[in-house]
């Protein structure tokens, strides 16, 4: 296992043995288990089932082709993969051995629900019995329970692609299932990633997202922690970061007895979130691309960002809000890295786009009480957003320049330095 280098197998330092016990040193894991996260937060959907499932047979994949001869795992389940900031890590490899070594052993593991026929059988054992059970964490993903002997998949909820491919995986003669980890993450990208048609998937990268209220009690937190639950359960994971005063990150963490880990991340929900530290503490960079950053309304630090892709401006939705803002709202509004978002709204007041805008940029955000619990409307209203948003970003360089001009007339006109 030293010999193994994978972002998904845990680096081993070393050794230690004395007249009783041996010592594996470790990479410290930090992070929950596939079975701990589908069993608090339910099953998973399609695009997480997908990335995960992806991330399990390139680790697989690796294995079975890193030495010689094919190294087997042979107790791959939900609770040896660990997922630490969006990595799958496996561990346990009690029961790993070459595939020579496993079919010579007298003793045969494997955890029920999990182990291939051939395990318990006493038949030859082969890169395809880790695929077997890789076909029961992705059941174990999608479902929320452990496929039952044999799995079953007259459930209306298995859509027919994933029939088709549990099928394979679970067939009795291992000759007949998928030939190698290679082949199934192949499967996996080749479905489509999204049944349901929310947004346009494959155009978010590295991205910053960040909102901006145009006063206090717009709901500019609320409406930040659902666009990070919404982007997660579609597929992209985030970080949501606080870059306000409000301390409303810690409040719920404390509620929810949630932990920070090394990172300064608290895990809430099935969203990662971020509260706000003091310019003297530093802490490690997390690994994420895509961030939310609810900047409440503290203007004048979002304006300082220079590495902002896009700001959604979350307005008041009552009649008295659809008046014109102040002079830096309003030169704000003519960037084109901006979209209006009008919250608690007054159904019968009309809202107009302001000066400098377009329609297609304003949005009429619905209600919705708890941000991790969205609603129909309220995610298809989000997907409205991020199909508007995606051409501001895509536009790349010349669009980055315009924007960074406008920001600096503004923090000329309210005395910033730039």
């Amino acid at each position: 296992m030293k010999e193994l280098h994978h972002p998904g197998i845990p680096i081993i330092y070393d050794l230690e043995e004395d007249l009783e016990y041996s010592y594996l040193i470790e990479e410290y894991l930090e992070g929950d288990s596939l079975y701990d996260l589908v069993r608090n937060h339910g099953p998973l959907s399609q695009e997480a089932a997908i990335r995960y499932g992806i991330q399990i047979c390139n680790l697989v994949h690796y294995l079975h082709s890193a030495g010689d001869s094919p190294i087997l795992h042979l107790d791959l389940q939900p609770k040896n993969l660990i997922l630490c900031h969006e990595t799958v890590k496996l561990i346990d490899f009690n029961h790993a051995a070459t595939i020579l070594e496993a079919n010579t052993s007298k003793q045969r593991y494997g955890t029920p629900g999990y182990a291939a026929p051939e395990q318990q059988s006493g038949d030859i054992l082969s890169e395809r019995t880790d695929i077997f059970s890789i076909g029961c964490i992705l059941y174990y993903m999608r479902m929320g329970r452990s496929p039952e002997e044999p799995p079953d998949l007259s459930d209306q909820a298995v859509g027919a692609s994933w029939k088709s491919l549990f099928r394979t995986c679970f067939k009795l003669r291992s000759e007949e299932r998928f030939q190698s980890a290679e082949v199934l993450r192949q499967a996996l990208e080749s479905m489509n990633p999204s049944e349901s048609g929310t947004f346009k998937k494959n155009n978010l990268s590295s991205l910053t997202i960040a909102l901006l209220g145009s006063k206090s009690g717009v709901g500019t937190t609320h409406l930040s922690f659902g666009l990070s639950y919404f982007l997660k359960q579609q597929g992209y994971p985030n970080l949501y970061e606080e870059y306000n005063d409000s301390g409303a990150v810690r409040q719920m963490a404390q509620q929810m007895g949630a932990v920070e880990d090394s990172y300064g991340i608290f895990q809430m929900k099935s969203m990662r979130v971020k509260p706000r530290y003091g310019e003297a503490v530093h802490l490690k960079e997390a690994p994420y691309p895509l961030r939310i950053q609810d900047y409440g309304t503290n203007w004048k630090q979002v304006l300082r960002q220079e590495d902002v892709d896009l700001i959604l401006l979350v307005r008041g939705g009552k009649w008295w809000d659809s008046l014109a803002g102040s002079q830096v709202e309003r030169e704000l509004q003519k960037s084109p890295k901006v979209c209006i978002l009008y919250n608690q709204t007054l159904w019968e007041v009309r809202q107009k786009a302001p000066e400098g805008i377009t329609e297609s940029r304003c949005f009429r955000m619905p209600y919705f009480p708890i941000p991790w619990q969205p609603g129909q409307e309220a995610v298809s209203c989000y997907a409205a957003i991020m199909n508007a948003a995606v051409p501001i970003w895509k536009g790349g360089t010349p669009r980055r320049k315009l924007f960074r001009n406008a920001v600096e007339i503004i923090c000329r006109k309210i005395g910033l330095s730039v």
